[in-house]
C-alpha cells in the first residue's frame, strides 16, 4: 500500500510537471515522462512495464521531441514564412510568457514571427499571416504532445493500480 501511494505521488508530480512542458517551451515534458519511466523499466521494475510497451512510450517521446520543432516550423514555412520568422516565434513565445503567462505567450509567439518576418522584408499582411501559421503550428505541437502525455497517463496510472 505504501509503495502505491509514493508512486501515485512521484507519477502526479511528474505528470503535473510534463504538463507545464507542454505549454511553455524549452522545458522538457514527455521527455521528463520517458526518463522516469525508463529508470522504473530499466532498474526499479515497480511498474511492470512490458518491452513492447516500452518502445511505443520511447517512439512516442521521439516524436515529440521532433514534432515540436516541425509542427511551428510547418505552420510559418506553410504560409510562406522564413526561419527568421520561426526563430521570432519561438523567442516571442518565451518572452510573452515570462512578461504576460498564457496570454503573453501567445501573443508574443504572433508577435515574434510577425517581427521576423517584417525584419525578412515581408509586407505587414504576408507577416501577419504567416505569424497566424505559426500560432496554428505551435497549437498543433502542444494538442500533439497532450495526447502523448494523456497516453503515458493512462499507461502510468493502470501500471500502478493493476
Amino acid at each position: 500500500m505504501t509503495t502505491t501511494i509514493v508512486l501515485t505521488l512521484i507519477a502526479i508530480l511528474a505528470l503535473v510537471f510534463a504538463l507545464i512542458g507542454i505549454i511553455i517551451p524549452g522545458l522538457p515534458s514527455i521527455q521528463a515522462l520517458w526518463v522516469l519511466v525508463a529508470i522504473d523499466y530499466w532498474f526499479l521494475g515497480y511498474l511492470e512495464i512490458s518491452g513492447r510497451t516500452m518502445i511505443i512510450l520511447s517512439v512516442a517521446a521521439a516524436f515529440t521531441v521532433v514534432g515540436d520543432y516541425v509542427t511551428t516550423s510547418m505552420g510559418v514555412k506553410k504560409r510562406g514564412g522564413s526561419t527568421l520568422g520561426a526563430f521570432g516565434s519561438v523567442v516571442g513565445l518565451i518572452v510573452g510568457l515570462a512578461l504576460f503567462q498564457i496570454p503573453g505567450m501567445l501573443i508574443g509567439c504572433f508577435l515574434g514571427a510577425m517581427a521576423g518576418e517584417l525584419l525578412k522584408g515581408k509586407e505587414i499582411n504576408k507577416a501577419a499571416n504567416i505569424a497566424v501559421g505559426a500560432l496554428f503550428g505551435y497549437a498543433a505541437s502542444a494538442a500533439i504532445q497532450f495526447a502523448i502525455w494523456g497516453m503515458y497517463a493512462a499507461v502510468i496510472f493502470y501500471h500502478i493500480y493493476s
